[in-house]
């Protein structure tokens, strides 16, 4: 094969790769409170949320699972990374969602992988762990999200002062 195919093929490549990273990417993240002044970060597509953030009686991590279909209560872990951070997020799948991407399988975690009944769960330990996830969140670098050897990437959260706003309320 000569070289000219060969960097064709190649860019061919890299084009059905990062053909459905780029799509996720498409979207707009928000910043607001429900109806009892909890606060919610979300990615949404398309009037549909890819990614979500929120406290209230509990803190709430959900996402667009990028591995394969998977049925309602299964375990499932999900990588969150930036260039120069990540964090594992041990949950499970969930019922789908009204707002959820068509034809995805719905992550949930909830307080970041504490179980109720823990006498930490809040405490100074999940406090530090609550802040290292905020922080990854508000690192400005883009996010990937991954599981199972498939990924996709969200731009940086560009929400207006989101942090405090979450950390005040949260």
């Amino acid at each position: 094969m000569d070289r000219g195919t060969k960097i064709c093929l190649m860019l061919a490549t890299i084009g059905c790769l990062a053909g459905p990273l780029a799509h996720a990417a498409d979207g707009a993240w928000t910043f607001g409170t429900e109806d009892r002044d909890h606060p919610e970060l979300r990615f949404t597509r398309d009037g549909k949320t890819v990614f979500y953030v929120g406290c209230g009686h509990a803190f709430g991590l959900h996402a667009v699972y990028p591995g394969g279909p998977r049925k309602v209560d299964a375990k499932a872990v999900i990588m969150v990374a930036t260039a120069k951070a990540r964090m594992q997020f041990r949950g499970e799948i969930g019922e789908a969602h009204d707002d959820d991407p068509p034809n995805t399988t719905h992550f949930l975690q909830w307080d970041l992988g504490y179980r109720r009944q823990d006498p930490a769960l809040y405490g100074a330990g999940w406090k530090k762990l609550e802040r290292r996830f905020l922080d990854l969140l508000a690192s400005g670098q883009p996010l990937t999200i991954s599981a199972e050897g498939k990924s996709y990437t969200l731009p940086a959260v560009d929400a207006p002062d989101w942090k405090k706003q979450f950390t005040d309320r949260c």
